[in-house]
């Protein structure tokens, strides 16, 4: 329990999420202004060790609009259910100087660059009343630099740790093993599990606000591409990329949901927190096939086991409860992305991020690099930290720099994909067996279903491996647009398992 500043009233920063932290704040038991102490004083409690920050708001800036907001709330003005509420920001999302953070996507190349302005959905959540206390590491470049290496690591940033995992990263272990946060939005993640705000905002080209928030007990919803402003944000590929909030409970996913899609306070996300499944039909995957191959997750049998079996006690539980329930359908595996012996989503995401990245730097106001291949060089010459032997690639962005990919290839991969994910996957399952949603593990290749057709994929907490503490949960897909569906399926989530527990080893250091 942090210490509340002056006579107000200390909040348990690790269960607490922005719901009820709004109640408070209503009550005059806490401060906007109060608030920002307790938050800061948890990440100067644990950041040393988790590595979940790169930057933090400026002091000065902060308590300034802290205090703002609860001169509006005190004169009767209260923008929305999240006035006042603190919240952190994926550092791949432009904040204009005047805000006090850079805009470095863990790179050192991007550390002093200056945006002209601050992405679209940064003006929304301020417009909203929220206040930003800092920026969240991630796996540099949005995981879009190097292959094979341990996730969720940035020069700018460090490697970000698990909150949950005894022990922290094994560094036997592959790179995105039981042992690992997973990323690109691992701070973003992390930082929520332990109580540095209630609730953040990252970004998942394929898999990086799911898979991290299964293994931090968190809610979140890649939403249907195109749906959230990609304004500002640093590109890997417009095609695949989408900002989703990340959040302990499904109300506060769904505010925040309504904020960065601007959505209509009449029809609100918010409007869809059923908590039942009775109107809702639904199709399973099985989670003894539907896995992450050993090369990307080192087997643990016990583990493995653990989550196979609690997913399948899961289903079974929902199975009496929904409208409709299919066991084990049969839907296209990722290896069908591929064609002519290549992996079609891989190759529109490195023809798409030198060109865009390069539009990207070359919009800014200020920066030590202005396209791809200088951000290369860069590296090259300052390898001592950005080519740490730890982290010593960058493939990724060599390939994006080299590939020649004419437009014929471009749009014939990408039909491809559509044509799998969509015509022979997510739409026939759900189609065929006259269902609304399709739920499977969320470690495991549903990510990529979801990036290859632009479907919406929601992700919620479910168990701890007891092999070391690690979360996991379970993600449900759904037609493209269907974002109240989803919205609808974590209610009653929410409603059917026990609550998400905080980290136990942050409980005792309280």
């Amino acid at each position: 329990m942090t210490i509340p500043t002056k006579s107000e009233r200390a909040v348990d920063v690790l269960t607490i999420d922005a719901q009820g932290l709004q109640k408070l704040l209503e009550n005059g038991e806490v401060t906007s202004f109060g608030l920002i102490d307790q938050y800061l004083a948890q990440i100067e409690k644990h950041d040393g060790r988790l590595h979940a920050m790169i930057q933090i708001t400026p002091k000065d800036l902060l308590k300034a609009a802290a205090r703002s907001l609860d001169q509006e709330r005190a004169a009767g003005k209260v923008r929305g259910p999240l006035h006042g509420i603190p919240i952190i920001i994926k550092d791949n999302i432009a904040t204009h100087p005047a805000l006090g953070l850079p805009t470095s996507v863990g790179s050192l190349a991007l550390l002093s660059s200056k945006p002209r302005r601050s992405a679209k959905i940064i003006d929304q959540i301020l417009a909203a009343g929220l206040i930003i206390l800092g920026k969240a590491n991630l796996a540099e470049f949005a995981n879009a630099r190097g292959s094979d290496m341990p996730n969720g690591w940035s020069a700018v940033g460090g490697q970000t740790q698990s909150a949950y995992v005894r022990g922290g990263i094994d560094p036997e272990d592959s790179h995105d093993g039981h042992s690992n946060p997973s990323g690109s939005s691992t701070g973003s993640a992390v930082g929520v599990s332990a109580g540095y705000a209630p609730f953040s905002i990252g970004t998942e080209t394929d898999g990086s606000l799911t898979i991290p928030s299964g293994r931090a007990a968190l809610y979140t919803i890649k939403p249907t591409i195109g749906l959230v402003s990609s304004s500002g944000i640093v590109p890997i590929s417009s095609k695949f990329d989408s900002a989703g909030p990340m959040t302990k409970s499904s109300y506060d996913l769904a505010a925040l949901l309504d904020v960065i899609t601007g959505r209509d306070p009449s029809i609100s996300y918010t409007k869809d927190l059923t908590g039942s499944w009775s109107d809702i039909s639904l199709a399973v995957l099985n989670p003894e096939i539907w896995k992450f191959p050993e090369t990307y997750v080192k087997p643990a049998d016990e583990a493995e086991a653990q989550m196979a079996r609690e997913i399948r006690q899961a289903y079974e539980t929902i199975k009496s409860l929904a409208k409709k329930f299919v066991n084990d359908v049969d839907l296209v595996t990722d290896d069908k992305l591929n064609l002519d012996g290549e992996n079609s989503e891989w190759k529109i995401i490195l023809a798409d991020e030198r060109r865009e990245i390069n539009a990207y730097l070359q919009d800014l106001e200020e920066s030590e690099v202005r396209s791809l291949a200088e951000v290369i060089d860069y590296n090259i010459k300052h390898a001592d930290k950005e080519l740490p032997p730890h982290h010593s690639r960058q493939d990724t962005l060599v390939s994006s720099q080299e590939l020649d990919l004419s437009s014929e290839d471009y749009d014939r991969h990408l039909a491809h994909l559509r044509k799998v994910a969509r015509d022979e996957g997510i739409e026939k399952v759900l189609g065929t067996y006259d269902v609304d949603v399709i739920l499977g593990p969320t470690d495991c290749s549903l990510t990529s279903m979801a990036t290859a057709g632009g479907f919406p994929l929601c992700s919620m907490p479910l168990g701890y491996l007891d092999y070391n503490g690690r979360p996991f949960g379970v993600s449900a897909i759904a037609g493209r647009n269907q974002e109240a569906l989803l919205v609808k399926v974590m209610s009653a989530w929410e409603a059917t398992f026990p609550s998400r527990r905080p980290p136990p080893e942050l409980i005792e250091s309280s």
